[in-house]
């Protein structure tokens, strides 16, 4: 009896909240109060309804032979692209030509080519196509500005060889699409703030046949179904190949290869392309060659793909030989050794510096020996005098008195050589420990040099695992030297596989030896056994050993990290890495409860709660020269849209590594947008309304859409 009454009392206490989630979800329960109304339930919905005009607010940005572009807001999708339209004078039996082009690009999707968002007809029956809105300036315009200041504006030989890499990269996949450009020209080359690369144009491109018999191009993608319109606009003879002037010849990949060719001559001398001999004046030869192959007048003597023109320029970027050069023992040599120049530099040093100090020891050696001998014959000599005096008479001690005196200096003089020898040996000896010395510097430096390359290429996750391969391979060649187990060398050799979660390995360094911090060595052991089959920690194992990282020493938190940035290459579910990022913002945020972290993979959006949430950089371990805060907490996540409502965060620096296109500071206490003003991603900032001083809302870009109050 006892225990049913208060199990009776709770029954009635939730009987009202069970009747009114009925009257919820039934409506004719519920018909006498005010339900809410459609725009409530589904806001965007209804927003998207009511749009009676979907492109608004056109701007004319560009004209060409066929058509005209204007920069519209997309209303349904908010945001603004590029739309095409026909030149007013065209005519309805004209609209085909002008929608070729849009058909072409659609066949086409790849990061370097320019995006088609919709193709339609306007109210008027006029045709149009739109697509994303670049933002930068054609490849055209860059080399006339190099031409203009050349000094001012240099772009190193690298950059300008990798941005070719990228439109190469764009032709092999349209032809690998069956598609031909046929119009390759720096004015056709989009080069965005940001580095991307796109190709646009295609309007002149065509449809190679798949077998022999059928059409080159499908008959609405034909350009000779067009007669004069596209005669108006049938390339640029200067980038043209011989045999593309011709109309009735059949299209091949070679006349994009022969343009690619103009287009990487022309990039490089920043002078109009030609086939002169001294158009490739002041070029690396390898590349003069290459230049030459592209652009040969004979089809079969140009590349008979792309794929084959990237490699060769791919191949010179890496310090090896292309396939146009005519290589020897001495070219090769020279390229091994700029593929390793450090190693190969450390390496002559040494072997300089060790037969310096060799073959001055063997000279001094040699005059000690000579002076020893000298001094040796003197006194046998003198040793003979005196034996002959003794047989003579008294008058004879005067000579042998002399022969006495000489004597005795003849071994003076063998004494101060043999102090002269010794002292020789001990500059040799001094010598030889200042090289070790040196010898460890060097090592100690390549070592740390080794550890600014993993730091910097956690910058660019493409590029992370190689980077963390050339630093292996760099320790490698270093620590062939033998260095002392107490080398750093060897403990950054540790820290390297530790990252990579090699633990075998880098236990191995301490089986063989080597002096490696104790409680890293412990961790290496426990966790050793819990990586899985891939060759690295499940979820909960990982979370766990970040805790202990921290635990034994706060200093350990940039190695922790840079494991868990590195950990990102992995394969891991959404929900892991949400685990992975609730645990790492939890540790430098001790007094923030975790459950106020969300994430939808979907849109990329995350959501932060909780008051004892303060800082999004590492707090443990403060900043300093060898351990930078570079990362944002939420980095693996790589969000665009970022809520921290109801947060203490404060300081918006703290985002700087992160890539924003929306950020909600609403109800926090942030009160400076400063670290705003250099953002290039970010499209939309909700505010506080009257929190944030007007000065510093203006000042920042106009890019960023300024939203106040709400909820």
């Amino acid at each position: 009896m006892n225990n049913s009454h208060p199990r009776n009392e709770d029954l009635q206490r939730i009987r009202p909240i069970v009747s009114d989630l009925f009257d919820q979800a039934d409506p004719a329960q519920a018909y006498d109060d005010n339900l809410e109304s459609d725009d409530d339930i589904c806001p965007l919905y209804c927003s998207i309804s009511r749009i009676k005009q979907r492109y608004q607010d056109p701007v004319l940005i560009g004209r060409g032979g066929m058509k005209e572009v204007y920069r519209v807001y997309d209303a349904r999708a908010v945001r603004h692209v590029a739309m095409a339209k026909p030149l007013p004078n065209f005519s309805s039996d004209q609209y085909d030509a002008f929608l070729r082009e849009a058909h072409l690009t659609a066949r086409l999707n790849h990061p370097n080519i320019i995006n088609l968002f919709d193709m339609d007809i306007d109210r008027e029956g006029r045709p149009f196509f739109t697509m994303e809105l670049r933002h930068g300036q054609s490849l055209r315009e860059v080399i006339r500005s190099l031409r203009d200041d050349r000094a001012k504006n240099e772009i190193p030989l690298h950059q300008r060889l990798e941005l070719f890499l990228r439109v190469c990269d764009a032709v092999a996949y349209a032809h690998s699409r069956r598609v031909l450009h046929l119009d390759i020209k720096p004015e056709n080359i989009f080069v965005g703030d940001f580095g991307e690369v796109k190709v646009c144009d295609w309007g002149m491109g065509v449809v190679m046949a798949r077998e022999e018999g059928d059409s080159e191009s499908a008959v609405l993608l034909d350009p000779d179904l067009y007669g004069s319109l596209l005669q108006s606009v049938s390339g640029t003879p200067i980038y043209m190949a011989p045999e593309q002037k011709d109309r009735r010849q059949q299209k091949t990949p070679q006349m994009d290869i022969y343009a690619l060719g103009c287009l990487l001559q022309e990039w490089l001398t920043l002078k109009a392309p030609s086939q002169s001999k001294s158009a490739n004046s002041g070029i690396d030869a390898p590349l003069a060659a290459t230049i030459a192959k592209a652009m040969a007048i004979e089809p079969a003597d140009r590349y008979q793909d792309v794929a084959s023109l990237r490699e060769d320029i791919s191949r010179f970027l890496l310090g090896y030989s292309t396939s146009v050069e005519q290589t020897s023992l001495r070219r090769e040599a020279a390229l091994f050794y700029r593929r390793h120049r450090e190693a190969c530099s450390i390496a002559l040093g040494s072997l300089v510096i060790l037969a310096m100090c060799v073959t001055v020891f063997v000279w001094q050696l040699r005059q000690s020996r000579e002076q020893a001998l000298t001094a040796k014959a003197v006194a046998v000599e003198a040793r003979g005098h005196a034996q002959e005096a003794q047989g003579r008479a008294l008058d004879a001690q005067r000579v042998a008195e002399d022969a006495q005196q000489k004597t005795a200096a003849a071994l003076e003089r063998a004494e101060q050589a043999q102090r002269h020898a010794e002292k020789s040996l001990a500059k040799y000896l001094a010598e030889k420990n200042e090289s070790d010395r040196r010898l460890d510097s060097q090592i100690v430096a390549a070592a740390r040099h080794s550890d600014f390359v993993i730091d910097a290429a956690m910058q660019r996750e493409d590029e992370l695992q190689s980077a963390l391969q050339f630093a292996v391979v760099q320790l490698d060649s270093i620590l062939d030297f033998d260095p002392p187990p107490s080398s750093f060398a060897w403990t950054q050799k540790f820290w390297t596989l530790f990252i990579v979660q090699d633990f075998e390995a880098a236990l191995d360094l301490s089986r063989a030896g080597k002096e490696i911090t104790p409680e890293l060595l412990l961790l290496a052991e426990n966790y050793l056994p819990y990586r899985n089959a891939d060759g690295y920690l499940d979820t909960a194992h990982f979370i766990s050993l970040m805790h202990d990282l921290v635990a034994i020493d706060p200093w350990r938190a940039p190695l922790a990290e840079k494991m868990m940035i590195y950990d990102g290459i992995h394969d891991r579910t959404p929900e892991e890495k949400l685990a992975i990022t609730r645990a790492w913002v939890q540790i430098n945020n001790p007094k923030w409860q975790s459950e106020g972290l969300t994430y939808e993979p979907e849109t990329a959006t995350v959501r932060l709660r909780g008051m004892g949430l303060k800082h999004l950089n590492r707090t443990m371990a403060a900043s300093s020269k060898r351990h930078p805060n570079r990362f944002c907490l939420l980095q693996i996540l790589k969000p665009k849209v970022l809520d921290l409502r109801e947060t203490n965060f404060r300081d918006l620096s703290e985002l700087a590594s992160l890539q924003l296109l929306e950020l909600d500071i609403r109800q926090t206490p942030v009160t400076d947008l400063s670290p705003l003003r250099g953002s290039r991603t970010l499209r939309r900032l909700y505010l506080d309304a009257d929190k944030i001083p007007e000065s510093q809302i203006a000042d920042l870009p106009p890019s960023i859409d300024v939203v106040r109050g709400g909820q």
